[in-house]
């Protein structure tokens, strides 16, 4: 064979392997969340939201752990508040404090934002984590569609750089993330909340019984302050939803108890410095067992009664001819 037969060849078997390479990234992308963040849930935010959302409907962001993924359900509260019209659950697994003050980074992208649900738990303060290599403006616009087709197509190629990485995510996007009886669960409804349809106890172990240490950081706390503070100076409302814990552990432990109120204290004072700003306490709702997926998690029957209870709490605070649909 000739170098120059050789050379051709050689580079028609680059270009074949180009064009497959882009063939499956946009088949990838079209059909499962692409890398873009470290964290699968954000990604399938970010994928659900471009897709199915016009950010200018949106007056309400809910944000939190998966204690904001699962335990408070967009569509519900857009059903039963009569202020409330589009809800959109930016909520990221294990997501920390600082995190989701980096995910409010993105409130950007909807101008006509009202109010803000963080739906936490103590057990989701002990860490001061944030997100590395974040960069909302991009994402900001990313999800708006404002990023040009070759800046859009830049994000996605770099986040598909690994086809390894990439096809282990598809082949396991049914079988972890497409469950509804599983944590893992990404299956959305219509505001991309996860409701849980995980109602035995028996198969979830020690998350069922055993409490979380009490142990809270204060630049969690911080973060939550200047949330408040940024929602008071945009017009905002800001409503930290403290979640119930599982009331048998509640009641069992005096250490659960007493990391409850140190919150609920924390918070309360934190608040109060913001008069856009409300603590909505849930330890008291009338919940039993066949509401909890585990010790913090509800599973749709009690995240039901949780997210009518903080609509309600909701309505109370902002119900004027202002507000009324």
């Amino acid at each position: 064979m000739s170098n120059k037969s050789y050379i051709k060849r050689y580079f028609l078997i680059l270009f074949i392997l180009f064009a497959l390479s882009i063939a499956y990234v946009c088949n990838f992308t079209k059909n499962y969340p692409a890398p873009i963040t470290n964290r699968i849930s954000f990604d399938a935010k970010l994928k659900f939201i471009r897709d199915k959302i016009n950010p200018k409907d949106i007056d309400t962001i809910i944000v939190g752990s998966s204690i904001g993924m699962n335990n408070v359900l967009g569509s519900v509260l857009e059903k039963n508040s009569k202020v409330v019209k589009h809800a959109i659950n930016l909520s990221v697994y294990e997501a920390t404090a600082l995190e989701v003050e980096q995910l409010l980074e993105l409130r950007g992208a909807f101008p006509n934002l009202k109010r803000i649900i963080y739906s936490a738990q103590y057990s989701d303060f002990p860490h001061p984590w944030r997100y590395k290599d974040y960069h909302p403006d991009i994402l900001r616009e990313y999800i708006t569609h404002k990023l040009s087709y070759y800046r859009s197509a830049k994000l996605l190629f770099k986040a598909c750089n690994n086809l390894v990485f990439c096809y282990k995510r598809a082949k396991n996007w049914k079988i972890k993330y497409q469950q509804k009886d599983k944590f893992t669960s990404l299956i959305f409804d219509d505001s991309a909340s996860v409701p849980l349809y995980i109602f035995r106890q028996d198969k979830v172990g020690g998350r069922w019984y055993l409490p979380h240490p009490g142990i809270m950081s204060q630049k969690s706390f911080d973060a939550v302050g200047r949330i408040a503070k940024n929602a008071q100076k945009e017009g905002v409302k800001f409503y930290l939803a403290h979640q119930p814990y599982r009331p048998e552990l509640y009641k069992k432990h005096k250490s659960v108890r007493d990391a409850v109120a140190y919150f609920d204290n924390k918070i309360s004072k934190i608040l109060t410095k913001y008069p856009n700003s409300y603590l909505i306490k849930l330890q008291n709702l009338p919940l039993n067992n066949t509401q909890y997926a585990d010790r913090t998690h509800l599973n749709i029957k009690g995240a039901t009664i949780v997210t009518k209870e903080i609509s309600k709490f909701i309505d109370s605070k902002e119900q004027n001819k202002h507000y009324i649909k």
